[in-house]
């Protein structure tokens, strides 16, 4: 097989802000922190706030979460998240919305997460361009599997938004290469079979990575689980970026009426940077 390495370009001739990112230096693409927040949670006004300031303490790529009513991939926390989101009335239009409104503020790139109902619902092609008007870089959408992606990749095509697909410890090769065929922008590994959640410990990684890598030159990013500082580092030793989720939410829930809040989270944030390697800003 010959791996794609549609990101190892210069940064100058791309129009998408992840390529931007996953630059390489030396033959190794730069690494990347992703922080998970879910929109509208615990609102808007504090969602357009955190992104801003988390694009201050240095974060890469912030990650968007859509809420939605039966959340499959997602543990107790980034549930509660979203149902409070719900609550809030908050949907893709007004996430949209606030995107476009932080855009011209922030250098970090941004990634909408969302099951693939309401963006059918939504309309496909709709919310693509939606995408691109509103500084949306690409799209997680975990419950859609590459078999059913025809549509949405040629649109997203269309549109410059990346489409990024998710691997996990039990795919077998067969699963890797396709995900890796059809992922753009980076390839989401979940570390653990299961939902989101903080772990106290991870399995070892280095295997499971290895083998991805076999398949494909597009950056790895490794998510699920990471909860501290200490885990971060030793993930940016194997794969190009950390993506961390519930330990932010659950940062933000312990925060709820502080006026601390904001640089609480962006300290947590800013926190498990310290184990990037030639940590930097872009």
């Amino acid at each position: 097989m010959s791996p794609g390495n549609s990101n190892n370009i210069k940064s100058k001739n791309l129009n998408n802000r992840i390529d931007e990112k996953f630059v390489k230096e030396k033959g190794v693409y730069k690494k990347n922190l992703i922080i998970y927040i879910t929109a509208g949670y615990p609102n808007l006004y504090t969602t357009e706030k955190l992104i801003v300031e988390l694009d201050k303490a240095g974060i890469d790529i912030i990650e968007l979460g859509i809420p939605f009513s039966d959340p499959v991939a997602d543990g107790p926390v980034i549930q509660q998240a979203s149902q409070t989101a719900l609550l809030n009335k908050v949907n893709i239009d007004k996430i949209f919305e606030l995107t476009g409104k932080v855009r011209g503020k922030i250098r970090a790139a941004m990634v909408l997460m969302g099951y693939y109902n309401p963006i059918l619902q939504y309309g496909i092609e709709k919310f693509l361009k939606s995408c691109k008007n509103q500084g949306i870089d690409g799209i997680i959408v975990p419950d859609l599997i590459p078999e059913e992606s025809r549509e949405i990749l040629k649109l997203a095509l269309k549109y410059g938004v990346k489409v990024i697909f998710l691997l996990a410890p039990t795919s077998d090769n067969s699963r890797i290469k396709l995900v890796a065929s059809k992922s753009t922008g980076f390839i989401y590994c979940v570390s653990v079979a299961g939902i989101t959640g903080e772990r106290k410990q991870l399995p070892d990684l280095k295997k499971y990575i290895g083998n991805i890598r076999k398949y494909t030159k597009k950056p790895v990013a490794l998510g699920f689980g990471v909860s501290n500082a200490g885990m971060a580092k030793k993930i940016f030793k194997l794969a190009d970026a950390v993506i961390v989720g519930s330990a932010v939410i659950k940062k933000i829930s312990d925060n709820i009426g502080n006026k601390r809040l904001l640089s609480a989270v962006a300290g947590f944030a800013a926190g498990l940077k310290k184990g990037m390697p030639h940590d930097r800003r872009n």
